[in-house]
């Protein structure tokens, strides 16, 4: 197979011989691109159908709605932090796949095949969650919610590898950068998978926990690399 780098379109495709779908590969990745933002911005919008609007009984006087009303949002306040934990951890997803897709200057089969392992686990997250918002204090619930978030950060570091390896990525990238980028993956599988082993414990604390993913990326972030223009 050949293809032009420069001419900034899809695989040109053999017209003689043996063709396997192993084969295609290209430097157009707007498609996977434009399919997993696709990906992500649904999965952060059924997150709000976690959310359920209480319900206030018929049989509360008229002038007691209101305070009824603010205690059953007040009782609600797991449902929140899931929520809005969810969503940033979504969007912390977005901005990783954002930034390794930068590095990315072309794709094969593998690499589209190892994306879609992340979007199943993208999409299914709102389903996660729901089952967090409505279980929260149990080691079963929390566990799952650490658990897909150990997986997404497996896939998106054997992403980034492969591509690496495959020389995928564009040329002249510094080794420091790759190996910044396997570090902050494994990193965050590696807190999420202390969370699970925790739940056996305490589950307040293992979700707690959660919060050391904040302070692993600030160390990461200070370290720092120069990233290539």
């Amino acid at each position: 197979m050949s293809e032009d780098p420069s001419s900034g379109e899809g695989p040109i495709l053999p017209t003689a011989g043996h063709f396997s779908a192993r084969e295609i590969t290209g430097t157009d990745l707007s498609r996977i691109i434009s399919l997993s933002d696709g990906v992500f911005a649904f999965a952060l919008t059924l997150l709000a159908l976690s959310l359920a609007v209480p319900i206030v009984s018929t049989k509360v006087p008229a002038d007691h709605v209101s305070s009824n009303l603010a205690f059953l949002l007040q009782r609600d306040y797991n449902a929140f932090f899931g929520y809005a934990f969810a969503f940033v951890m979504i969007g912390i997803w977005w901005v990783v796949h954002h930034r390794t897709f930068q590095f990315i200057a072309r794709y094969d089969s593998t690499l589209v095949w190892l994306n879609m392992a992340i979007l199943i686990q993208i999409a299914v997250m709102p389903f996660v969650l729901s089952v967090f918002n409505d279980y929260g204090g149990t080691q079963t619930a929390v566990g799952l919610f650490a658990g897909l978030q150990v997986t997404l950060g497996i896939t998106t570091t054997v992403l980034w590898d492969y591509a690496h390896r495959a020389k995928l990525l564009r040329p002249n990238i510094p080794e420091p950068v790759a190996e910044f980028f396997t570090r902050r993956g494994w990193y965050t599988a590696g807190v999420f998978a202390l969370s699970i082993g925790l739940t056996f414990v305490n589950v307040t604390a293992a979700e707690l926990s959660w919060l050391l993913l904040f302070v692993v990326q600030r160390v990461l972030d200070r370290k720092g690399v120069e990233i290539p223009a």
